[in-house]
């Protein structure tokens, strides 16, 4: 059931991602190159994260170091490309930046620890249904059209995820 479950789902995942009047298989190779480069860099972070996070007994403590590590890095590289000004910029948005980071760390920290205690292929086929997320927001609030292939994508995650579940 699992197989068939994440077979499902990456079905699900390339109908959401169709265009509308395109064809199902009409591919822009660029486009799907540069998806497959994403791919293998998120299955291959995950991978690490999760057997970090299980060989330094503490997932809490994993990932406040690899946090703290990856802010100090971004911070320098984001100062060292824009200058001072984008923190000043950040402050006047209301500190939004900061809370959209927050909620992104908070995010991964519940998906590293779920991988200590769970099969860190079950934590990230799951983690794949935010694509549900993603597509009702362009949907209800940025004005992309619900599109019959979107909507078909969309159960197909979801019915994935279940099978998943299940397996």
């Amino acid at each position: 059931r699992a197989s068939a479950g994440v077979a499902i789902l990456i079905a699900g995942l390339w109908m959401v991602s169709v265009r509308p009047g395109r064809s199902l298989f009409s591919v822009d190779r660029r486009a799907l190159g540069w998806a497959l480069a994403t791919a293998l860099t998120v299955a291959g972070y995950t991978v690490v994260d999760g057997l970090g996070g299980r060989a330094s007994g503490s997932a809490h403590g994993y990932s406040l170091w690899l946090f703290v590590c990856d802010g100090a890095v971004m911070a320098a590289v984001v100062l060292w490309r824009r200058g001072a000004g984008v923190l000043r910029q950040a402050v006047l948005t209301n500190g939004k930046p900061f809370l959209g980071g927050a909620l992104s760390l908070f995010s991964y920290w519940i998906a590293i620890w779920a991988m200590t205690v769970a099969p860190i292929a079950v934590v990230a086929t799951l983690r794949e249904t935010s694509v549900l997320f993603g597509s009702g927001i362009a949907m209800l609030w940025l004005g992309e059209r619900a599109t019959a292939a979107r909507l078909t994508g969309c159960l197909m995650i979801l019915a994935g995820a279940i099978l998943v579940r299940l397996g």
